[in-house]
C-alpha cells in the first residue's frame, strides 16, 4: 500500500465508519481473508476499494474506470496508475468485470507490486472490519492515511 501505508508503519483501524455506512471508492479498508480462493485464511490485508457491488470495472492502460467513466483514485503523492506487476499476464488478471452483490474491488497503491483483487476476487462485505484512518508511528509519518 505505499505510499499511504509503508513498511514498518503503524496505523490505527476503526470500526465506528462502517456501522454507519458501507465503504466507499478511494477507502482504505483493513479486510478479513477467510472464505477467499487463493489467500492464506485467517490473515488481515489492506487494500483500497476501488469498486463496489454492482459497479462495471475496467483497468486499461494503468487507468481505471468505473461504469464507462475514468476514475481518478489519489494517495498522498497524487494519483494512482493500475500497471500490472511483470509477468502478471500468467496469472490471468480480472480487469474488465462486474463487481458481485454484496462484494467490494480491492486495489494496492503501489499496482506493480500489489497482489489484489485482479487476481483473487472481490472482498465479500462481511470480511471488511474497517477502515484505515491514521499513522501513529514512527513519528515522521504520523498523521492521517490518504
Amino acid at each position: 500500500m505505499m505510499p499511504a501505508i509503508s513498511g514498518g508503519d503503524h496505523v490505527m483501524m476503526e470500526g465506528i465508519t462502517f456501522a454507519t455506512r458501507n465503504p466507499r471508492r478511494g477507502d482504505v479498508v483493513v479486510f478479513r481473508t477467510d472464505g477467499i480462493a487463493s489467500l492464506p485464511p485467517s490473515t488481515f490485508y489492506v487494500k483500497r476499494v476501488a469498486g463496489e457491488p454492482g459497479d462495471h470495472l475496467r483497468i486499461s492502460v494503468g487507468k481505471l474506470f468505473v461504469n464507462n467513466q475514468q476514475v481518478s483514485l489519489s494517495n498522498a503523492v497524487g494519483q494512482i496508475v493500475y500497471d500490472l506487476p511483470p509477468h502478471a499476464e500468467t496469472f490471468s488478471p480480472m480487469t474488465d468485470l462486474i463487481v458481485p452483490d454484496g462484494c467490494y474491488f480491492v486495489l494496492g497503491d503501489n499496482s506493480t507490486n500489489s497482489f489484489d483483487s485482479r487476481f483473487w476476487g472481490s472482498v465479500p462485505r462481511g470480511n471488511i472490519i474497517g477502515r484505515v484512518s491514521f499513522c501513529y508511528w514512527p513519528p515522521q509519518r504520523a498523521g492521517g492515511v490518504k
